[in-house]
């Protein structure tokens, strides 16, 4: 018993020592935010003293986890002035050794962030490139692609960080998603590599034009997905496999789904398949199915970016437009956007039906086209997000229109929407692993499986219970 207890005591000790080693000072200008509203912004937003505080107190948080300052300050999302010739996929710039001491990453896991030329997506076919950021995580042991000795790469796509700069997940200290994908497949050896979508991260043209995100436009972020993936192996030729696995939830497994409707008329070589976790769909009839989600202010840059002669009037009454200005000048993220856009009318009527939402549906959405397999498609059946019924019908429409597509789909019995990535965990991982080892998919589009808990539905942590936060003291890591 002494024995196991002094080895016990050594190992926290060492602990606390390793950690008041490595502990560097956080930066002044992020930790322990002070920002508060000012009283002209109050005014013009309209807000009362509860949700002024409110969204005080969510900038704040942001902006607490804010891992190099803004990105309006931070020299790496400043795009190099070649950024408006360089064609899509050029690797433009290359921070190699990211400072993991800024960040809360697992240990023994590295991280580099590049700026890659990506390309836009518009209903006018004025398709240009477009500068985007994007994080490299590395494993300490990664595993090899049987068919080319390199590391095995997975590209993967956050779901909603925000819709501005500031919500770039690889400014964030934890990532965005953390341990919920992209940590574990980090952990079990695969190199991630993340875009932050245009617009996010690397927001302002060299000149200082705004770059917009094209929120929820799922051609888009597939480019730049595939960008992002040709970029980090132009960066890493002797590292990086040339084939890859593309992963993505909610916003991301809409860019995932995209990416394989994407391969079906612009082939990459090297595309092994993709995952597309509670994915979006059709965002018009998702709404009419969950209405209070807020889909039509995160939408607003989207339209903007992809529909020529989109006016935010069309979608937001004055008062909706005048706090998404607010949110724009204060550089708010998903934190801040739950405070302000859930009180007061906000939303035109009818805005799913506009000529607009529907050219934006037309050109942007999933389902009821082709795709290049295979395809593994995840869904909770508790998803309050993203309808379990929705994600069905249009596995089910895809499958019916091209019977040939490679398409699985997996639904996980009472899986709320993020926590559906934890449930699955098991289920993407070896399908991944399969990607890699050349393993045939199960025969038939559409195939279905329920995985059910091994005991009941209630008796399960449902939701995700923290956020993975900067430690600043030695008996935070303990």
């Amino acid at each position: 018993m002494a024995s196991w207890w002094l080895t016990t005591a050594l190992f926290a000790l060492s602990r606390c020592v390793a950690a008041q080693q490595e502990r560097i000072s956080p930066q002044n200008n992020t930790f322990n935010s002070s920002f508060s509203l000012s009283p002209s912004q109050i005014s013009s937003a309209n807000l009362n003293n509860v949700t002024a505080n409110n969204v005080n107190i969510a900038i704040r948080f942001e902006r607490t986890n804010w891992a190099t300052g803004s990105v309006l300050t931070d020299p790496f999302y400043a795009p190099p002035l070649n950024a408006s010739s360089a064609p899509s996929g050029s690797i433009l710039k290359v921070e190699d050794y990211t400072d993991t001491t800024l960040y809360t990453l697992p240990p023994n896991v590295a991280l580099s962030r590049i700026v890659y030329q990506s390309s836009t997506y518009r209903l006018d076919h004025a398709n240009t490139p477009v500068p985007a950021s994007a994080f490299i995580l590395w494993p300490w042991h990664p595993r090899i692609d049987p068919a080319t000795g390199k590391y095995a790469v997975v590209a993967w796509a956050h779901g909603t960080s925000g819709i501005f700069g500031e919500c770039a997940p690889s400014h964030i200290r934890n990532l965005w998603y953390q341990y919920s994908a992209p940590f574990i497949l980090a952990l079990q050896g695969y190199v991630v590599v993340a875009p932050d979508y245009t617009g996010l991260g690397v927001d302002r043209w060299p000149n200082g034009t705004r770059i917009q995100h094209p929120a929820f436009n799922n051609p888009a972020h597939a480019n730049d997905l595939f960008y992002a993936v040709e970029a980090a192996q132009m960066a890493y030729p002797d590292e990086l496999s040339e084939r890859f696995v593309v992963f993505g939830h909610s916003q991301g497994g809409g860019a995932a789904w995209g990416a394989a409707q994407r391969q079906a008329r612009q082939p990459v070589e090297g595309y092994l398949g993709t995952i597309a976790a509670s994915p979006v769909t059709d965002i018009p009839l998702q709404y009419r199915i969950t209405p209070d989600v807020g889909w039509p202010i995160d939408l607003v840059p989207g339209l903007a970016a992809t529909i020529p002669d989109f006016d935010t009037s069309d979608i937001l009454t004055p008062e909706g437009a005048r706090r998404y200005d607010l949110l724009a000048e204060i550089g708010g993220c998903a934190s801040a956007y739950l405070q302000l856009y859930y009180q007061g009318e906000l939303v035109k009527p009818g805005w799913a039906t506009t000529p607009a939402m529907q050219e934006f549906q037309n050109l942007t959405g999933n389902g009821q086209r082709p795709i290049s397999g295979p395809m593994l498609v995840l869904q909770g059946t508790g998803d309050v997000v993203i309808s379990t019924n929705l994600t069905t019908h249009f596995v089910d429409e895809t499958c019916a229109l091209y019977p040939d597509s490679e398409i699985e789909y997996a639904a996980f019995e009472g899986a709320d929407h993020v926590p559906t990535l934890f449930a699955s965990q098991r289920i993407w991982l070896d399908w991944i692993a399969e990607r890699f080892e050349g393993k045939s998919v199960k025969k038939g589009c559409g195939t279905k499986e329920t995985y059910r808990p091994a005991r009941r539905v209630g008796a399960y942590q449902k939701e995700l219970g923290y956020y993975l936060e900067f430690a600043t003291q030695s008996y935070e890591v303990a």
